[in-house]
C-alpha cells in the first residue's frame, strides 16, 4: 500500500470513530432520559435502556476495532 493510500485509510477509519463516538454519546444522553423519566413517572423503559446500552457497548467495540486497524496500518502489518 503506498503511503497516501495508507493516510488516506487512517483518515477515513478516524473519522469512522468519530461518528461512532458521537453515536455512542448519544445513547449514553438517552439512556440518561430515559432513567429519569422511570424515576420521575415510574413508567418502565427497561428494554429500551438495555438496547440503548448494549448498542453503546457495540460501538465501543466497532471503535476499538478500528483503532486495532489503524495501529495495524501505522505498523505496516497490513
Amino acid at each position: 500500500m503506498k503511503p497516501s493510500d495508507q493516510h488516506h485509510e487512517i483518515a477515513q477509519l478516524e473519522n469512522e470513530i468519530q461518528a461512532l463516538a458521537k453515536e455512542q454519546a448519544l445513547c449514553a444522553v438517552q439512556v440518561k432520559e430515559l432513567m429519569a423519566a422511570e424515576a420521575a413517572s415510574g413508567e418502565n423503559h427497561a428494554a429500551e435502556i438495555h438496547r440503548l446500552k448494549q448498542r453503546k457497548m457495540m460501538l465501543g467495540t466497532q471503535m476499538q476495532h478500528l483503532r486495532a486497524r489503524i495501529g495495524a496500518l501505522k505498523l505496516g502489518l497490513i
